[in-house]
Order: structure tokens, then C-alpha cells, then sequence
């Protein structure tokens, strides 16, 4: 009886899990993600899990807009501003050159609406011609 009723639990737990996964969303950015198997942007909720934009560029400037640049675009095709990012972590090869822009990075956020942020320096990203790679959590109003 007792294994019973853990079984009839299990299932019960299962299936709510399964209907909790129908509220989620994967959104790919770029077919290479089936290849490498990950997704682009997962939406949850009022949530959107924006995968690491990787940029690369003759310098951090250059790169760093080219990841900002690409953020909006992304931003965008859900009707999203920067100002609704509540968290960003950034993932660079070089946190020297990336602090000597932070003047190009803030000027994609309106003044004062900046995300909670993390920088970390990585010996390497997915590909060795990155500079940087983003990763973002946005809130939908």
C-alpha cells in the first residue's frame, strides 16, 4: 500500500511538472543552437532567458557594440527596451578593456536603468575571436 501511494504521488508530481513545462518557450536565435543543443532564449512566464550574445570586433569598443547593437535587435522582436532587463552577466576574455568601455555599454540604457550585473573575466568563450558574450534576464512589463 505504501509504495502505492508513492507511486499515485510520483505520477500526480509528474504531471504537474509536465503542465508546468507547457509555459515554457524556447525561441532560437540561430540554427547552429540544435547543433551545439542549446536554446537561444527561453521564455518562462513574464521571463525571457536570453542565452549569451557572443561579439567579437577589432577591439572591446567595437565589440561591445556589436553586442549591444544585437541585444536591442533582439529586444525588439518581443517589443522589449533595455530598460526592462533586470539582470546581465558578462562573460569577457579582457575585464580591463571591457571597464575602459563602460561609457559604450551604458549609453544602450537610458540613465539610472541599469540591470543588476555580473562581469567575469574567462581565459576563453565558445569561439576564440570572442571578445565577450552577454547573457540577459528581461522582464516583460
Amino acid at each position: 500500500m505504501r509504495r502505492l501511494v508513492l507511486m499515485a504521488s510520483l505520477i500526480i508530481s509528474a504531471g504537474s511538472f509536465a503542465s508546468d513545462n507547457n509555459s515554457i518557450k524556447r525561441h532560437e536565435l540561430g540554427e547552429w543552437e540544435r547543433d551545439i543543443g542549446y536554446t537561444g532564449i527561453t521564455e518562462v512566464n513574464n521571463q525571457l532567458y536570453i542565452s549569451g550574445v557572443a561579439c567579437e570586433g577589432k577591439n572591446m569598443e567595437a565589440a561591445v557594440k556589436s553586442c549591444y547593437t544585437n541585444i536591442q535587435d533582439i529586444l525588439k522582436k518581443f517589443s522589449l527596451t533595455s530598460e526592462q532587463i533586470i539582470k546581465e552577466t558578462i562573460y569577457t576574455t579582457d575585464i580591463d578593456a571591457l571597464i575602459k568601455v563602460i561609457p559604450t555599454r551604458k549609453s544602450f540604457f537610458k540613465p539610472g536603468q541599469y540591470p543588476a550585473a555580473t562581469w567575469v573575466q574567462v581565459s576563453r568563450l565558445y569561439s576564440p575571436e570572442h571578445l565577450l558574450e552577454v547573457e540577459l534576464i528581461v522582464q516583460r512589463k
